[in-house]
């Protein structure tokens, strides 16, 4: 597979190039200086609170995979570091991998707000440097994908499907693949992509190309067969006058495949043509004992014509004796949250929507701004100031625990890495924005930033992610730090300023 390709052998060197300066390290005698870095977020995509967390198996594969090679390192010694360099720092890069690095992490699936780690690393200062990039790479668009599918199911509910349409407008194979893998994670329930679906499990579906309706002109392209009089007769009792050629594709792609009979029906017209030449031939699907699945809409007022279609399958259905209650009415055409906002508002008789672009490619905000800081080298605590405040960093290890407080509200609270809030009934939290604290009991708390022992599969993720989005989704997640740990990022604070 492309991207597996790629991911396992060339991502060693898949790196910024001032990251190979850990010579500098290796020099002065730090690379084996033990840190602590965290992964995290400074503000929420697409307007909203809150990133799902994606990309954590593609982490530990990576890490666990890690490796320079003889061709990395000819590479490194002929254009980046000058002739001369000590021996011995060859042979550290030869032997390099991520063994004594520990990694503790959200668990895959789960919601995470900003500022709060991930993914916290502790180990070499040499490697947990050089692993940067391909960090931030692994997380930052899975997690992007996975969020904006998310939001997607929240806005249509589950009583809709989301089928990922995106694979000839991603951006190249490995995008699409991983466009496909994490829109199921957040919550679509399957793709057109069938790579995804052999490789990963995930349910595939789709219909019939415009190019495939074209290609036929008359009746007189499909072989005679009882099937085909039998569609023939009921677009007759239609007394409709609807395009042959139209006709003529659907009796020939539902003779191919009768169990996936769904009709792309705005080839020519959709409520003249295309409607009327899908339900003669799904009758006669009906009449051998199939059931055919329905229509795609892929142009026009999606949620008018969705609401129209629906009247004319209940009206022939009745006319002609069939049950049609199992038609179902996808939609298509540049759909993105505006759209399904829309629909919602106004109504609609859509079943599934099938969304491409403004999916895959995250079109309303491309990229999630992930960033990857050293917290604590030596067992001492390391920041970075910003004249920004939102980036100035947190230093040190820290646990993360969710709380279901008596006052009412969600938090996520930051305390020190030896601070176990679990044997803790009611303390102080401090707003680290501002500073103002409010004291509050403690009805539910669960550690969130661990040690993953199980890597979970997508389906167990996928299953999480919704768990995470029905309790937590449409709430509000107050972040907020001990007083302790603030009073320590505080203290760090006024000794580097």
């Amino acid at each position: 597979m492309i991207y597996k390709l790629l991911f396992l052998i060339q991502w060693t060197l898949q790196i910024h190039f001032y990251q190979i300066h850990i010579r500098c390290f290796f020099v002065n005698g730090m690379h084996n200086d033990h840190t602590a870095f965290e992964l995290f977020y400074r503000k929420a995509p697409f307007g909203g609170n809150y990133v799902v967390f994606a990309g954590l198996k593609d982490v530990h594969d990576f890490l666990n995979s890690f490796k320079f090679t003889e061709e990395h390192i000819e590479y490194v010694k002929q254009f980046i570091i000058p002739p001369g360099a000590n021996e011995q720092f060859w042979d550290y890069l030869r032997n390099l991998d991520c063994s004594q690095v520990k990694i503790r992490s959200l668990r895959e699936g789960s919601l995470c707000y900003p500022k709060e780690p991930l993914i916290s690393l502790e180990g070499p200062q040499g490697i947990c440097q050089l692993i940067e990039t391909p960090l931030i790479n692994l997380v930052s668009f899975p997690s992007l994908v996975a969020t904006n599918a998310s939001r997607m199911r929240q806005i249509v509910g589950n009583d809709r499907k989301l089928v990922e349409f995106g694979l000839r407008r991603a951006q190249g194979p490995n995008g699409a693949f991983s466009a496909t893998q994490y829109s199921y994670l957040g919550g679509f329930d399957g793709s057109s992509n069938m790579i995804a679906g052999m490789k990963l499990g995930i349910p595939i579906t789709g219909t019939i190309a415009h190019s495939y309706v074209t290609s036929f002109n008359s009746l007189d392209e499909v072989k005679e067969s009882d099937f085909k009089q039998k569609a023939i007769h009921y677009w007759q009792e239609m007394k409709v006058k609807t395009n042959q050629g139209e006709l003529a594709s659907f009796i020939t792609y539902a003779q191919s495949l009768p169990t996936n009979f769904l009709c792309l029906i705005d080839t020519y017209n959709t409520l003249k043509s295309g409607i009327f030449n899908f339900l003669a031939v799904a009758f006669a699907l009906i009449d051998q004992g199939h059931q055919p699945r329905g229509i795609r809409l892929d142009s026009g007022d999606l949620a008018k014509l969705s609401k129209e279609v629906r009247e004319i399958f209940q009206h022939y259905g009745k006319q002609f004796n069939k049950d049609v209650s199992y038609f179902k009415i996808v939609a298509s055409n540049d759909i993105n949250e505006e759209s399904l906002l829309s629909f919602v508002k106004e109504g609609h008789e859509i079943d599934v929507f099938g969304i491409g672009t403004n999916l895959v490619t995250c079109q309303k905000q491309p990229a999630l701004g992930l960033v990857y800081k050293l917290i604590e080298i030596k067992g001492q605590p390391a920041m970075k100031l910003s004249e920004e405040p939102s980036k100035t960093t947190w230093p040190n290890q820290k646990r993360i625990f969710r709380v279901h407080s008596s006052d009412g509200n969600l938090y996520d609270i930051v305390s020190s890495i030896n601070v176990n809030l679990e044997l803790i009934q009611d303390f102080l939290i401090v707003d680290p924005d501002n500073g103002v604290e409010t004291k509050i009991q403690i009805i539910q708390i669960e550690e969130i930033l661990l040690h993953q022992n199980q890597i979970h599969s997508l389906l167990e993720a996928k299953q999480y992610c919704a768990q995470q989005l029905h309790i937590y989704g449409q709430k509000k997640i107050y972040v907020r730090m001990t007083k302790e740990f603030y009073e320590a990022f505080q203290k760090k604070l006024s000794e580097i300023q």
